[in-house]
């Protein structure tokens, strides 16, 4: 009787709504595959670095790519401090100019050198300045062969609680514990050029600059006059180091004197700020740039023609912030998928696994963004409202024709070995396989920075051009 009442409660039921199909009876079948991905090393044609949130300066051999020469310049701005002409006469002690950085690629433990030189004319406010602009002309020296070390301290007097260090225990006056204090040096990162110091060294241009701020009326014009711009420049023998240079209220010209004012001694520094003193997004901040060549050893000297494409022998491709280095990424697969008919993508996902040897001189970036290239490697664009816009890999579930919502392409650091890159692209895939997205893409170009941002640096990734892979999950209709 159980068995008839069963037979008669799912005897007219679909099986497939039970969930208790026998094989093969569902109309929909499930499955994931792996498809190769084919990956070739390229360069962008440009790297935005016009009032980046850093400056690269200094010079660089990495055994594999080249030498890597980087240059900063600045327009520069007068400051409101109390200028010297406020004190009884004034003297010159220093003058020197000091700036932060956050990051060394190569040795941080030998001297770096810089020459100053001035600008002839200043950064236009009109011009597209990149990494490869190089017609800034320059005029005469303001110091040569500046040296500064990476491995300056500060050291600062924090107080304890009582009694915690009984060895510097202080009593008060009616001897119960007082407060102690204990020395703590910390990093001081910061270079320091000195251009002009007493019984040190002597500057033309230091005492010109001193004899201008003595005049009352010292402002922007008069500083025009004596100084249109800087140029920060690896001096000759420089070539173990690039610092990145970072916003910083400290990065300035300082001119350090003393007087006095009403008989009383007073000591005091006056600022030329320069541009990365202001925070990002500043509207009163002057122009600068950082200027990047790099000198590519064969075989990477062919991707200065950038319709090239080069995969080198050990199967690995590159990116690499500043340089300009991106991966080209091909799929021979998806003709494959497009001609399935009744096809639907429920998930597509790239692994880009990283080489264990990748991070020697320069860091993994933390993420990277996926283009849609033309077969000359140059980026492809469409208009969103009335902008060109360059096409960009949106986000999943995204409108795959607009902007601004980039999908990341995450860093995974698993540990020592195991390092990859990884990104859903399920609603991309899906766009591209129903011919939705325009003029067809002849690859994807993965880069380690979105183009129009304003970071910089020199992160590097080597990946493993043998197994990065396409993995899609479809559902087909039998």
């Amino acid at each position: 009787m159980s068995s008839a009442l069963l037979l008669a409660a799912t005897g007219c039921e679909d099986p497939n709504n039970l969930g208790v199909e026998l094989p093969g009876t569902s109309p929909v079948s499930t499955e994931y595959r792996d498809y190769r991905v084919n990956a070739s090393t390229i360069l962008q044609d440009s790297v935005e670095t016009l009032n980046a949130d850093r400056v690269l300066v200094g010079r660089l051999t990495d055994a594999t790519l080249g030498t890597t020469t980087a240059k900063a310049y600045f327009n520069l701005r007068a400051s409101t401090d109390t200028l010297p002409s406020d004190l009884t006469n004034p003297v010159l002690d220093s003058v020197v100019l000091v700036s932060s950085f956050d990051q060394v690629y190569g040795s941080a433990t030998k001297t770096v050198s810089f020459d100053l030189l001035k600008l002839r004319d200043g950064l236009d406010d009109k011009k597209t300045y990149n990494s490869g602009v190089q017609d800034v002309a320059v005029g005469e020296p303001i110091g040569e062969k500046l040296i500064s070390s990476l491995k300056r301290t500060t050291t600062a007097e924090v107080a304890v609680e009582p009694g915690v260090l009984k060895s510097k225990k202080k009593l008060n006056a009616d001897k119960t514990p007082a407060d102690s204090t204990i020395s703590v040096t910390s990093p001081d990162p910061t270079i320091r050029l000195v251009i002009q110091k007493d019984r040190v060294r002597s500057s033309d241009f230091a005492n010109a600059l001193f004899s201008a701020l003595k005049d009352a009326s010292f402002g922007q014009s008069k500083l025009d006059a004596l100084l249109k711009g800087l140029a920060v420049v690896p001096s000759s023998n420089q070539t173990a180091a690039i610092v990145a240079l970072n916003r910083a209220s400290v990065n300035c010209i300082y001119v350090y004197h003393h007087g006095t004012i009403s008989g009383l001694a007073r000591q005091r520094s006056y600022r030329v700020r320069l541009g990365s003193s202001y925070v990002s997004g500043d509207a009163n901040t002057p122009r600068y740039y950082t200027q990047l060549t790099t000198d590519f050893k064969a075989p990477f000297s062919v991707l200065l023609d950038g319709t090239k494409s080069l995969r080198v022998a050990d199967s690995v491709t590159y990116m690499q912030q500043g340089l300009g280095l991106a991966t080209r990424l091909t799929i021979p697969g998806l003709k494959e998928l497009a001609n399935q008919p009744g096809l639907a993508i429920n998930r597509a996902e790239l692994i880009i696994p990283i080489k264990s040897s990748g991070t020697l001189l320069f860091p993994n970036p933390t993420v990277a963004f996926l283009y849609e290239i033309n077969a000359n490697n140059r980026v492809l664009q469409r208009t969103v409202n009335i902008s060109p816009v360059e096409r960009i890999v949106q986000a999943n579930l995204q409108n795959q024709l607009g902007q601004g919502k980039e999908a990341a392409v995450s860093l995974y650091d698993v540990d020592a070995s195991k390092k990859y890159y990884s990104v859903v692209i399920t609603t991309y895939l899906q766009a591209y396989l129903a011919n939705q997205l325009g003029e067809q893409a002849a690859a994807l170009m993965l880069s380690p920075v979105l183009r129009r941002s304003f970071d910089l640096s020199l992160n590097r990734s080597v990946l493993d051009a043998q197994n990065i892979k396409l993995r899609v999950y479809s559902s087909k209709l039998r």
